[in-house]
């Protein structure tokens, strides 16, 4: 079978295979390591070191197994498996030895030799944990039924070994978080491993469930104060959760801890700060981020965001527009973000030019049309390009042209948006929700402008049918009975 490192997180660490190092050989060990890491070989400047070593304590199992993952740090494999060796001398039934010579298989990718190794850790020494977990590591990928039936068999005969935990980890690695979120919720959280309690939190994360994912890397954080990398996962569940006060709390402990900092932090404390309602100091934050990593683009269409909730339709514009330019991936609705970014000022620009009027400010209704006109001619160009790159927002489109015109007064011009999105639509053999929506709501306006605003009842009549027969707006569906002449 083809296996990968499925089992070295990071690096092997010292007796890992040991549940507990006998103090006499530990700073022993720690000597003949540093040795290795100048002479992998152990035939040079390490001799003497390893020759002392071996000497003293070659009647040690426990010992032997320690150096042979000392010789695993340095990929000295054939030297490893001697250690093995000696240590099954003393002891054929002493399982770190097997699950030593496991390892050496798994780092030289050989999954099936390593589970033969595995394997016979369990038969030797059954009370090991150790082999039961590398073997079902072995199988988390190829085989899951197996990978979980061993550890099974764990809990049988270790029941006081953290499996929940275990199967957690093996449903982590095999990417079902869900499942991986299920068994770590029965592990217990306050003796959990570290790294299983940042996957722990991970998974919570993954799926959707951030109160709980804030409350175990808060547990976390009280567990291992110096490990910053849970403030990081403290601070994405409660942003996630809109949990405003932990959100800029966590993210704020971030940002002044001593973590090596990402651009994904300063977006995660931007929408903090987002959901705070501090723009400004959002739009700081969401800079920062895009100055580290001018590839995450959506960071400009945030700003643009804050920059719509300060009023400022200016500078919105303006992140809207480098955004879309800065990707070729944009979304249908980031495209309506911009288009109405242009309606607001259109719309903005059309109030004050009847204010103008009634004031009898003539030049100034000149200047305000004109401004409405440009920006609602920028509206409509968005819409097009919109229409050009999903060809299916066609209805949705129209739609909003036809809307928005009518809102601005532009009677004529809604016509002719909504009426042939009215009789396409009218035209299809099945409608779904959405069709029903623009088809009422088109008719609405349609209706409304022939009634209200060209006096052609008449020709309004057909359309304040489509909404009687079309609309769930109880609103529209009374004008509409007042228009056709229908008693309440």
């Amino acid at each position: 079978m083809k296996a990968v490192k499925y089992l070295v997180m990071g690096a092997f660490v010292l007796g890992m295979s040991a549940p507990v190092m006998a103090q006499d050989y530990i700073s022993a060990v720690q000597e003949v390591a540093k040795a290795l890491e100048n002479d992998p070989t152990g035939l040079g400047s390490a001799k003497q070191a390893v020759k002392t070593y071996t000497k003293t304590y070659k009647k040690n199992p426990e010992a032997m197994v320690a150096l042979g993952n000392t010789y695993i740090t340095v990929k000295n494999f054939e030297q490893a498996i001697a250690c093995a060796d000696l240590a099954l001398k003393k002891n054929k039934d002493f399982g770190d030895a097997y699950i030593l010579k496991g390892d050496v298989e798994a780092l030289k990718d050989d999954g099936g030799a390593a589970a033969m190794w595995y394997q016979q850790a369990m038969q030797h020494d059954p009370k090991n944990p150790f082999g039961y977990t590398r073997y079902s590591s072995v199988y988390r990928k190829v085989d899951p039924k197996e990978s979980e039936r061993i550890l099974q068999e764990l809990r049988r005969n270790v029941p006081d070994y953290p499996i929940d935990a275990e199967m957690g980890h093996n449903h982590y690695e095999n990417g079902d978080d869900a499942k991986a979120f299920e068994a770590y919720s029965k592990a217990n959280v306050n003796t959990m491993q570290e790294t299983y309690l940042g996957e722990y939190i991970l998974s919570a994360f993954a799926t959707g469930k951030y109160d709980q994912g804030l409350d175990i890397a808060k547990k976390a954080i009280s567990r291992f104060p110096k490990n910053n990398g849970f403030l990081r996962l403290a601070m994405f569940n409660a942003v996630e959760g809109n949990k405003v006060n932990d959100g800029i709390s966590f993210a704020e402990k971030l940002i002044n801890s001593d973590l090596e900092k990402r651009s994904s932090d300063y977006t995660y404390y931007a929408r903090a700060l987002m959901n705070a309602e501090q723009y400004e100091k959002a739009i700081e934050q969401f800079n920062k981020a895009f100055s580290m990593d001018n590839t995450t683009v959506s960071n400009l269409q945030s700003i643009s965001d804050a920059y719509t909730k300060l009023g400022n339709v200016d500078k919105a514009e303006e992140y809207s527009i480098k955004y879309l330019d800065s990707n070729p991936n944009a979304k249908p609705s980031e495209y309506s973000k911009l288009a109405s970014v242009y309606v607001e000022k259109a719309t903005q620009a059309h109030k004050a030019a009847k204010d103008a009027l009634e004031a009898n400010k003539k030049a100034d209704v000149s200047s305000l049309k004109a401004e409405k006109s440009e920006n609602w001619q920028k509206a409509l160009n968005i819409y097009r390009m919109l229409v050009e790159k999903y060809p299916h927002t066609a209805d949705y489109a129209a739609f909003q042209k036809g809307h928005q015109a009518f809102s601005l007064e532009l009677d004529d011009e809604a016509l002719t948006y909504l009426e042939p999105m009215v009789n396409n639509i009218k035209a299809k053999a099945e409608l779904d929700d959405n069709d029903k929506y623009y088809l009422s709501s088109g008719s609405f306006d349609i209706g409304y402008i022939y009634w209200a605003s060209k006096d052609n009842l008449e020709a309004a009549k057909p359309f304040f049918q489509n909404v009687l027969n079309y609309s769930d707006v109880e609103a529209q569906k009374r004008i509409a009975r007042q228009a056709l002449g229908i008693e309440e």
